[in-house]
């Protein structure tokens, strides 16, 4: 007994904790949602609707007490021999589980998070490093180099900003917005490092300029409702 206690004080899931936080910083964003809603489920199962129904007990048939028999028209007697026993209930239907996510499903698999109706014209797919850059890595792949050099298309679209200066301060409407975008473009201070959120491709902003610089167009599908 004073084993089993003290092997409990040492118990602990901090490290697989981490692991899960680390692990929800690369998968895709649907993939966020999934694991979130397995672990509310995990967290809160007596109040989620995953739980079965109440069975209700069966119980025996009586007769109305509001209804009695009437004493004018006595029926005959049946010549089928009585159940003994016999009881009136109706079993509780069983409420199947809701299925998250269809059985044919593979969320390791990218083309699923594309529309259907696109599938079909989609003749690669490049999955990158969600750290904050995931931008400028997809673009990296999509011109022929490896998403590891983020930085080297960061250089590019600044080059064309500046290049083009006041065509785009036409363009965003003010020189303070330009600067705005110029400095987003910029790499932050430990490129290896996550990216904050003002270090991000933002689209439309910067999709023109992409388009641009690599003469080819950007078309972005996001699930983020706001």
């Amino acid at each position: 007994m004073g084993e089993e206690e003290s092997n409990e004080d040492f118990f602990s899931v901090a490290e697989e904790w981490r692991g899960i936080q680390k692990r929800l910083e690369r998968v895709p964003f649907q993939m966020k949602l999934e694991i979130k809603e397995g672990l509310r489920l995990l967290a809160f199962s007596e109040s989620t609707i995953l739980s079965p129904p109440p069975r209700k007990v069966p119980t025996k048939g009586t007769i109305d007490s509001q209804h009695p028999k009437s004493q004018s028209s006595p029926r005959k007697k049946s010549s089928q021999p009585k159940r003994k026993d016999a009881r009136i209930g109706i079993s509780p239907v069983p409420v199947p589980k809701p299925s998250l996510v269809s059985r044919n499903y593979d969320p390791s698999n990218p083309m699923n998070y594309m529309p259907k109706f696109m599938r079909p014209y989609i003749e690669g797919i490049v999955d990158v490093i969600g750290d904050g850059h995931c931008g400028f890595r997809a673009i990296a792949e999509s011109v022929g180099l490896m998403e590891e050099s983020h930085v080297m298309v960061r250089i590019a679209l600044i080059k064309e900003l500046k290049e083009h200066r006041s065509k785009y301060i036409e363009i965003y409407a003010s020189e303070p917005r330009y600067n705005y975008i110029l400095d987003g473009l910029h790499p932050p201070k430990n490129p290896i490092s996550f990216a904050p959120p003002d270090k991000w491709l933002t689209l439309p902003d910067m999709g023109h300029i992409v388009a641009s610089c690599y003469n080819r167009p950007v078309l972005e599908t996001t699930t983020h409702l706001d």
